[in-house]
């Protein structure tokens, strides 16, 4: 992996757990997810009228894709009811990057070099670790955690789909882009109905609530995404989806600063290993 890549795919990493903070901190965490979702879906319509077209090869992944990510949207929204965010958000991302290489090992036959499986596994096991702190520490309940660990599947099949799907799309970023952007455009306008579905009339209001914050949520979502989905393009699918889930120790950070979570020594512990696991991402 290029400096370049490892540099931008931590950027994508931070600008994750930004957007999940956004909706951590909503009165209405279902709503706060809904938001982000639909304020992701405009951005990625500008983006898809600025840019060439995926290819025909690509569509049946935007589909897919677009589907899936309905379903992460909706489980997004009741992770953070009875959690917190530095607890419930690496529970959720725990085993995506363990299941992403897996599945790309798999369907796409690509195999990551030792040095990067090691980086894989130890960001795995930081991840894992300081979720596991926040149950021990009862700062998620069972329920919760059966939705993290849920989404953290459903994060790892769209992750092999949209690593696909982007290098189908055409020859250069533009077009990696291009594929978020009608992926994300399709989720906006496939979820816009599932939640006037949830909430009837009621929903109306509460999409146009705190429209600064989703619409810098949105923007986060979307372009934290669509620079992982154009490094997928240039690295392997597994060592990409890794490196991403740094984020948790940015979730980590922004939960002790900004939302008043505690930090012990078990956390701290496993945001070590996260930086071990990224710097051996960078050897690899």
């Amino acid at each position: 992996m290029t400096t370049f890549v490892w540099a931008a795919v931590l950027g994508a990493a931070l600008l994750h757990a930004l957007w999940n903070a956004v909706v951590k901190n909503a009165a209405d965490k279902v709503m706060g997810s809904a938001r982000v979702a639909l304020w992701t879906g405009v951005v990625a319509t500008l983006v898809a009228l600025a840019t060439p077209a995926p290819s025909a090869a690509s569509l049946p992944f935007v589909i897919a894709s677009a589907l899936i990510h309905v379903v992460y949207f909706l489980l997004v929204g009741l992770l953070y009811r009875n959690a917190d965010l530095s607890v419930a958000y690496p529970m959720m991302r725990g085993l995506a990057p363990l299941v992403a290489t897996a599945l790309a090992a798999v369907a796409l036959h690509e195999v990551p070099d030792p040095v990067a499986l090691v980086g894989v596994l130890a960001l795995v096991g930081g991840v894992a670790a300081m979720g596991l702190s926040g149950l021990a520490e009862r700062r998620i309940d069972r329920a919760t955690l059966v939705v993290a660990l849920a989404n953290s599947l459903i994060i790892a099949v769209y992750s092999v789909l949209d690593g696909e799907g982007a290098r189908l799309a055409g020859p250069d970023a533009a077009h990696a882009f291009a594929y978020n952007a009608w992926s994300d455009a399709l989720t906006a306008a496939l979820y816009l109905p599932v939640v006037m579905a949830m909430r009837g009339r009621a929903a109306v209001p509460e999409l146009f609530r705190d429209p600064a914050a989703s619409a810098f949520a949105g923007l986060a979502a979307f372009g934290g995404y669509a620079i992982v989905v154009w490094a997928m393009t240039q690295a392997p699918i597994g060592a990409v989806a890794a490196l991403r889930e740094c984020s948790v120790a940015f979730a980590a950070i922004i939960g002790v600063a900004l939302l008043g979570e505690p930090f012990k020594g078990t956390r701290a512990g496993a945001a070590l290993l996260i930086v071990g696991g990224v710097v051996a991402l960078r050897l690899a």
